[in-house]
């Protein structure tokens, strides 16, 4: 509940503390004092877009509102007490926080909902947002548990659903991994490569490249060598034939004849091997062809797999060892689809009945709303639930939203379209008291705010939407903008708010009325001003609740 509301700088408002307490505060004032202007203040934390600038007080830098609340039960927060704080500057800007802690305004606005409710005329209207609709619908028919049980089953089965396409996708993965790796191993196995045979095939392909520049080589040296009249061998066999004539006179020559004879010997060698060499350079045009294609493959399989055929061999290795890690089995996929199919089968029974329950209960709220409605003063008043199916969901395959109407001959039409701000306060109402009927335990206490519910009401209606704000009151906290006495009088926490002027300037003023000063804003709410006739009746109309 809140405990304290604080203004600052905001429109009129210079510094206001709102003290409220448990159970039903009312607010009151004469016309134009600034009641509206407090709920608006307390309108613009629930709101995710403001005109921050249309905010801030004349003359000043930044406004600021905060509400205190306590005994606060709330997902997001342990803690009992939370401060909501919200800052918003000429420049259109606004900062929010929680308990010093800044926040997005989606964040806040989305947990400071849930605590704090507004209906009347401004713009945060709880009811008018239809996707809001099946939550309180729920929350009114008591299906609450219903409501937990299916999300529980529903989320079950899709947090199975997503795991059966994760495992589905990581087999797919794990083929189409294998399928490349065979692929792979097949294509290194097949190509038979050998660590040397690339500068092998350099090598060949160079000679067959210059097979005619290489046999002309040879044809020369061969030729100069032994082919011709005055040849090297020929020359140095002259050579030999005078050293042995030498060393017939001379022994000393010997040591020469053997060097020459050595040299006689690796030249027959060298024109033995040259006479081989020079034959076999013939032009070999398909040889080469294989030649230009084995290296071609090489080079095809260097691009994918390494720099040098070892590098290839390797990963074909390394890929195979990773081949034999891959383990495929379907069996888990499987189990996983079967008990995937009978939860989809227990979600559409389970949601199946809820829409049933739904459906069932909706014609006994309607006609409980309507009869609430009339005790509150709208006399032709019609009130629909309606229900269509929607794709399924975590809260069931129903969309809820509710029609009205208020006049006599109009057909319910969405909330959003007829509704004024009293006529939806009063709606808001009845719906709060036919929760209180059918669902008490399901009830989550929060702060409601009631703006201009007593518009073009009066006499006993007037007292029946009190009695009303009363009882509501016992479950939750209630502060209610009102004009009427028979309302102001039932409250357990009166507040006026004043407006005056102090140095030609306006000031909003607000107290925690005593019993006797109740009694004299009573007297004042029922005549106009305060007389021993209205102060006479004031009392009785406070000592009646």
């Amino acid at each position: 509940m809140i405990e304290q509301i604080h203004i600052k700088d905001f429109a009129i408002i210079e510094k206001l503390t709102i003290p409220l307490k448990e159970g039903f505060n009312v607010l009151t004032g004469e016309t134009g004092a600034g009641k509206s202007i407090i709920v608006d203040a307390i309108g613009v934390l629930l709101k995710d877009k403001v005109v921050a600038s249309d905010l801030v007080k004349h003359g000043k830098n930044e406004a600021k509102v905060e509400v205190v609340l306590n005994k606060v039960s709330s997902e997001e927060f342990d803690q009992e007490t939370l401060i909501f704080k919200r800052v918003f500057n000429l420049q259109g800007k606004s900062r929010c926080y929680i308990n010093d802690s800044a926040y997005t305004t989606s964040t806040f606005t989305r947990i400071l909902s849930k605590l704090i409710n507004i209906h009347g005329q401004h713009e945060h209207t709880y009811l008018l947002r239809s996707e809001k609709h099946l939550e309180f619908f729920d929350t009114i028919a008591g299906l609450k548990e219903d409501v937990k049980a299916f999300n529980e089953l529903y989320n079950e089965s899709e947090t199975l659903k997503k795991e059966t396409e994760k495992l589905k996708s990581e087999l797919i993965t794990k083929k189409q991994r294998a399928e490349l790796l065979s692929f792979q191993i097949n294509e290194i196995k097949s190509a038979k490569l050998k660590e040397s045979e690339e500068e092998e095939l350099n090598e060949q392909r160079n000679i067959l490249k210059n097979v005619m520049k290489l046999k002309e080589l040879a044809e020369n040296s061969f030729s100069l060598l032994y082919g011709n009249k005055n040849s090297v061998y020929e020359s140095i066999s002259k050579v030999l034939s005078y050293l042995n004539e030498l060393c017939k006179f001379d022994p000393k020559v010997e040591n020469s004849k053997s060097l020459v004879e050595s040299a006689f010997n690796l030249i027959e060698e060298a024109v033995y091997l040259l006479r081989k060499t020079k034959e076999s350079y013939e032009p070999d045009p398909l040889t080469l062809e294989k030649v230009e294609e084995r290296l071609t493959l090489i080079n095809k399989l260097k691009s994918k797999y390494g720099n040098t055929i070892r590098e290839i061999l390797n990963y074909a290795e390394e890929a195979e060892k990773e081949l034999n890690s891959i383990s495929i089995s379907e069996e888990q996929l499987i189990n996983k689809e079967k008990k995937l199919n009978e939860l989809k089968e227990k979600v559409e029974v389970l949601a199946k009945s809820l829409s049933e329950k739904r459906k069932k209960i909706a014609k006994i709220i309607e006609k409980e709303i309507i009869e609430e409605l009339k005790f509150l003063g709208f006399s032709h008043a019609l009130f629909e639930i309606r229900i269509n199916e929607k794709p399924l969901s975590q809260d069931g395959k129903d969309e809820v939203e509710f029609y009205f109407s208020s006049n006599p001959g109009q057909p319910p039409k969405p909330l959003s379209k007829v509704a004024s701000g009293g006529e939806l306060s009063r709606l808001m109402l009845a719906l709060k008291c036919v929760e209180l009927k059918l669902a008490k335990k399901d009830i989550k206490s929060m702060t409601l705010i009631f703006d201009e519910i007593d518009a073009g009401v009066s006499g006993s209606v007037a007292e029946n939407i009190g009695r009303r704000l009363k009882e509501l009151a016992k479950f939750h906290q209630v502060l209610c903008v009102t004009h009427l006495p028979q309302i102001a009088a039932m409250a357990d926490n009166h507040l006026k708010v004043e407006k005056t002027v102090v140095d030609e300037k306006t000031v909003v003023e607000l107290r925690e009325l005593t019993e006797s000063e109740r009694k004299q804003e009573i007297a004042r709410m029922l005549s106009g001003k305060i007389t021993e006739s209205s102060l006479f009746h004031a009392q009785e109309l406070l000592e009646s609740q």
